[in-house]
């Protein structure tokens, strides 16, 4: 029987043990993974990611429909770009805890290195062309009654 409420205790209870699982191995030998999830298993995990303390969590805004992109090499998260050219820490509200989000990224040796916590574009970071081919599609307006 499914409960009738859902926490944050609950959520997290089912998705990090699946993300150490299941997603983190994969990812981890090169595949690029993708999650779409509700607002609070998304929470769950970027506070687990990001290593957000508990009492801040609550001040975390997650943008619906944002894609969000994990490094998981430097720990930081990155924004595709939408070709608005706005900063996105303007256009978005991610709430109080943002900083936690977008904190300087940590190379493998934890030494911190430049990250741009602007959007992504596939001529900073030398994106394939399948990967920018997927990218795009993803800039694109959906259409009505589509589930492209």
């Amino acid at each position: 029987k499914l409960p009738k409420a859902d926490s944050l205790k609950m959520c997290m209870d089912r998705t990090i043990p699946y993300y150490q699982e299941q997603i983190a191995p994969q990812a981890d030998s090169g595949k690029r993974v993708l999650i779409s999830s509700s607002e609070n298993a998304i929470r769950g995990l970027l506070m687990t990611l990001c290593d957000i303390p508990e009492e801040n969590i609550s001040e975390l805004e997650i943008p619906n429909g944002l894609p969000m992109i994990y490094d998981l090499k430097s720990r930081c998260i990155k924004l595709l770009d939408d070709g608005s050219g706005e900063d996105p820490l303007e256009k978005y509200n991610f709430g109080n805890a943002a900083s936690y989000l977008f904190r300087p990224c940590v190379d493998e040796d934890g030494e911190e290195m430049d990250c741009d916590i602007t959007y992504m574009s596939d001529t900073v970071y030398g994106l394939s062309a399948s990967d920018k081919e997927f990218t795009d599609s993803l800039r694109q307006p959906r259409k009505e009654n589509s589930l492209v």
